[in-house]
This record gives C-alpha cells, sequence and structure tokens, in this order.
C-alpha cells in the first residue's frame, strides 16, 4: 500500500510537473510564432509534435489524447487555420507514434531521430493533402519539405530539452504504478 504524499511532496510533484507543460506550452507557441499568418501556417517547424512524439515514446501518459487534441485545436484557433487540422493530424501522429514506442525506446538517439524523420514527413504530407483538400486545389510542395527538414534540424535540440525535463519527474510517476510503461531512450 501507497503512503499518501505530505503537503510539501504535493507541491515538489506539481512543481515538477509544471516543468514539463510549461515547456511543452512554450513549445506551442513557438508553433504559432512561427505561423505569421492564415494559410502559411502547416508548413512551419513542428514544435508541439516534437514534444508529442517525444513523450509518446517515451512516457504516453503525459501527452494523453485530450490534450493532444486540444494543442492541435489550440494551432487551429490561434493560428487562424480550418479547425480540426493539426488536431486530428497530431492526433493520428501520436497513435503512429505510439504504434511504433516500443520498438523505439529501446534503441538509441539516431534511430529516434530518424523515426522522427519519417513521421514527421507523413504527419506534414498528411496536412499538406488535407490543407489542398480544404482550399480546392494543390497547394506548394516546397514549404513541406523546408517544414520536414527544418524540424528534423531542430529535433535534436529540443530532444535535450524534452530529455532533461524527463530527468526531473517526480519519483512518484518513474515507477510503473502511474499508467504508463517506462520506456527510457539511452542517449
Amino acid at each position: 500500500m501507497r503512503s499518501f504524499l505530505t503537503l510539501s511532496q504535493r507541491f515538489e510533484v506539481i512543481t515538477r510537473m509544471s516543468v514539463i507543460y510549461g515547456f511543452m506550452a512554450f513549445l506551442l507557441m513557438l508553433n504559432l510564432i512561427a505561423a505569421p499568418y492564415p494559410l502559411s501556417y502547416v508548413f512551419s517547424a513542428p514544435f508541439v509534435f516534437m514534444a508529442v512524439y517525444y513523450w509518446s515514446i517515451n512516457r504516453p501518459a503525459i501527452v494523453p489524447m485530450w490534450l493532444v487534441f486540444l494543442a492541435g485545436l489550440s494551432i487551429d484557433l490561434l493560428g487562424g487555420l480550418p479547425l480540426g487540422l493539426n488536431a486530428l493530424s497530431l492526433i493520428a501522429a501520436r497513435q503512429v507514434t505510439m504504434m511504433q514506442g516500443r520498438l523505439l525506446a529501446g534503441q538509441g538517439f539516431i534511430a529516434v531521430w530518424l523515426g522522427f524523420l519519417v513521421i514527421c514527413a507523413g504527419l506534414q504530407i498528411l496536412q499538406w493533402a488535407a490543407a489542398s483538400l480544404l482550399t480546392l486545389h494543390l497547394l506548394p510542395m516546397q514549404e513541406i519539405w523546408i517544414s520536414i527538414v527544418f524540424g528534423t534540424m531542430l529535433f535534436p535540440l529540443i530532444f535535450i530539452f524534452l530529455h532533461l525535463t524527463h530527468k526531473i519527474l517526480p519519483e512518484a510517476l518513474l515507477d510503473n504504478s502511474f499508467g504508463s510503461q517506462s520506456r527510457g531512450i539511452p542517449l
């Protein structure tokens, strides 16, 4: 039987979790800053997806489906985009990442990075196709490749910060009783 947390222990857990979710909120803001005007949206660096990808592999309970949906919906609403475009594509990308999570969890950074590249490319192509359908004409594809390259180049830097936030998780959340498997990625 687990003992109850004291008030100071609860405060510590809240503080540590707020660092994790605060960094994800920062990535959400970066996503919005990278989209200066409507319909230039889909092809910015996928900062939010970087967080969703990392946590879907390591601690899926930290990014539940509803949180991924809200993050995508926030990008859509605040970026002036068609509602559901980012929300649904982030959910699809999270599901694909979750399916590949067990394979990627035991691998080194290069394999995780290549996995990010593949899933990010699929995400960008999915968003491009959906945006093209919504606007009823083909959007230029060159912006997709710029976004994929930019996201792939920035992923190692964002990965370092995500990995550091992972290390500060409270001990209560690091055991398997929290509801997710321990899927650490060796550096």
